[in-house]
């Protein structure tokens, strides 16, 4: 009995030792985006706020002294808000990979599950695996969204809501939804359904239901997670839950006054059952023979679970080996883990590596040097896109894109990351015979301008030479020829030079050249073409700095620009008699050097601005839409970054930045 009470001491102790949270936003108002169709969680009762989430907030509020203004939102937008710092906190939003570098999350408030619903009498979904061929009703911008739209041959109707995804379900235009179980089971009790739909044995997930804030917005974090563990704390947490939900939430935090008094009910009634035992006796046999009867029945669920649990790592392995990419995860040590089958095509190996080092595979030593050690540190986060020329042998030369991010675990804590690569080989082939072919095109558009060019130095030369006979010994004469012929055949001489040095095709070199004399070298091969179509071709150098670039793909990238620019000029020449300019500029721009062609053209909408640099979208009626797309692959080549603005009123300002050599 001595130790009992001793017992019931510590618990009130602990019980009551739950403080008055800090009030750090005492009588400030806050801003909170909620889903109105999200009930029991959250919902619009009459234009009011209402639901099991919303009250948990209301008494986290009323603790710190806080006000609150709601305002519903779709989750799409409201994630949008509070990256634009419009809103403060959103209500009911699971965790997610995606969104942790915008906002954070408090501490969960509410787990459920997401899961399948079918109709009642259909049979034969019980996983993930039987979903292929299915047209699947789920919300967007959900870890259920994002879960299921790697997995292929599933079909999607997308909704905004929950709510909308049900309604799209029980309407017929989906096989089965995909979402919150506690929510779903909510609408089918609304609306006297629950008879006609069930959910599938299986879970796809849990599902953490907490507050979000904008990103590193640590006070207001602390306030929300402090307010949720008094909430639970004192046992006003438990009501609400019963208020909204049909059956109380074990959760692990719960009060530990009413576990405390559990445990010594739980004592005293094993005490009085200790004392009349041989009267109880037959009763506590048959409890015990009912227990065991239970425990049969969870050994055949477990039984049926591990036997889900290796479909679902085999469905697993087959979408991994079936890849057209090589897949290789490490683990922190930086020990092989996975290596599926494409990765061992690629890098020629029988016996897959797993269980030895990284660097003992010599593709994947060069693919993550320098990189592994900064992702599983978490010092970078991915590395997208990258490149890499690799000989696996004298007679198999590879062109590769390879993406490095880390592996987390269910914690979100990074225990190992993901190297994927392809083989781009063919693609890079092409690439560059579209680009021969995109510059076949320019240069004969060049080629015509500049006809005009070419021949006024000759007739003035060939004037010069007809005058010799009868001017040779005229002072004047003399001095005449001995300036202009030599000036116009130094001109000739530039724009064939030009001609010849931009037609011949070559390896890239990267070379250290001035912005301003690359824009010269295009300033004479069109100065002629664009002055004849009656425009101003002007240059406005204000920088002089040096790039490190392949000029003649530099100079094929401004000469697509310009042949885009007067096309421009052309179509708004059409609509209006005002004079029309391209001009060539050159700025610094901090510790690059900026490259513009703008143009007084026709310009882009912002549909034509964004879909620019789409392949094969042209607004041209014998168009490629090649040009740009390829332009802004060159400049991405040679480690510089393209900007399109454009406005139909005001023509389009082309901006190409590199790092300055100097």
């Amino acid at each position: 009995m001595r130790c009992l009470y001793v017992f019931v001491l510590m618990a009130f102790f602990v019980g009551t030792s739950f403080g008055e949270p800090r009030h750090e936003y005492a009588h400030q108002t806050l801003i909170v985006a909620y889903e109105p169709d999200l009930a029991p969680l959250n919902a619009a009762q009459e234009g009011v706020p209402a639901g099991f989430a919303i009250e948990v907030l209301d008494r986290i509020a009323a603790l710190h002294h806080i006000r609150l203004q709601y305002v519903p939102m779709a989750r799409s937008r409201a994630i949008e808000a509070i990256r634009e710092q419009q809103v403060d906190i959103i209500v009911s939003i699971p965790f997610s990979r995606s969104y942790a570098e915008l906002m954070d999350f408090s501490e969960p408030f509410y787990s459920t599950s997401v899961g399948i619903l079918t109709p009642a009498d259909r049979h034969g979904i019980d996983a993930v695996t039987d979903l292929s061929e299915t047209l699947v009703a789920l919300q967007s911008h959900t870890i259920e969204y994002d879960f299921l739209k790697n997995i292929r041959r599933i079909h999607y109707q997308v909704a905004g809501s929950q709510r909308a995804a049900i309604e799209a379900f029980l309407l017929g235009r989906a096989d089965v939804f995909v979402g919150d179980v506690a929510i779903a089971e909510h609408y089918l009790e609304q609306h006297h359904l629950e008879d006609r739909y069930s959910f599938a044995r299986t879970y796809l997930m849990p599902l953490d239901y907490s507050f979000a804030v904008s990103k590193d917005n640590y006070r207001l974090l602390h306030t929300l997670n402090s307010g949720i563990r008094h909430v639970k704390s004192t046992g006003e947490y438990g009501d609400m839950y019963q208020k909204w939900f049909k059956t109380p939430q074990e959760f692990a935090s719960g009060t530990l006054l009413v576990v405390v008094k559990i445990t010594l009910a739980l004592i005293a009634v094993f005490l009085i059952l200790f004392l009349v035992g041989a009267r109880w006796n037959r009763q506590l046999k048959k409890e015990v023979d009912r227990k065991t009867r239970d425990l049969s029945h969870l050994n055949a669920s477990l039984v049926e679970q591990v036997e889900l649990t290796r479909n679902n790592v085999e469905f697993l392995r087959q979408i991994i080996d079936s890849s057209p990419r090589g897949i290789v995860t490490l683990n922190r040590e930086g020990l092989i883990t996975k290596f599926n089958q494409k990765a061992s095509v690629i890098v020629g190996l029988r016996e897959l590596p797993l269980g030895e080092h990284y660097s003992r595979v010599q593709l994947i030593s060069e693919l993550l040097k320098n990189k592994a050690d900064e992702v599983l540190s978490g010092r970078k986060n991915y590395y997208l896109g990258e490149t890499k020329e690799w000989e696996r042998d004298p007679e198999t030369l590879y062109q590769l894109r390879y993406y490095v991010y880390p592996l987390f675990s269910f914690e979100q804590h990074i225990n190992g990351l993901i190297l994927t690569f392809e083989d781009v080989t063919e693609e890079t082939e092409l690439r560059k015979k579209l680009f021969e072919q995109e510059k076949s095109k320019a240069l004969s558009r060049v080629v015509a301008g500049i006809a005009h060019e070419i021949r006024n130095p000759l007739s003035s030369i060939k004037t010069f030479v007809e005058l010799i006979p009868t001017k040779l010994h005229n002072e004047r004469f003399q001095k005449e020829i001995s300036t202009y012929v030599p000036r116009e055949i130094t001109r000739v001489n530039q724009l064939i030079e030009g001609l010849i040095n931009y037609a011949r095709p070559r390896q890239q070199i990267f070379e250290t050249i001035a912005a301003s004399t690359i824009l010269d070298e295009c300033y004479i091969l069109f100065e002629r073409s664009v002055m004849n179509k009656g425009f101003a071709l002007l240059r406005d150098y204000q920088s002089h700095r040096q790039i490190c670039v392949d000029h003649n793909q530099i100079k094929q990238v401004v000469i697509n620009f310009l042949i885009n620019a007067l096309d421009a000029l052309e179509e708004k020449r059409l609509k209006s008699d005002e004079p029309l300019h391209i001009t060539l500029r050159t700025r610094d721009k901090a510790d690059r050097v900026c490259i513009q062609i703008v143009d007084d053209g026709i310009g882009m909408d912002e549909d034509g601005r964004v879909k620019a640099l789409e392949p094969f979208f042209t607004t041209k009626p014998k168009g490629t839409g090649l040009g740009i797309p390829i332009a802004d692959q060159l400049i991405k080549e040679n480690r510089g970054e393209l900007h399109i603005s454009s406005n139909q009123k005001f023509g389009t300002v082309i901006s190409v930045y590199f790092d300055s050599a100097l």
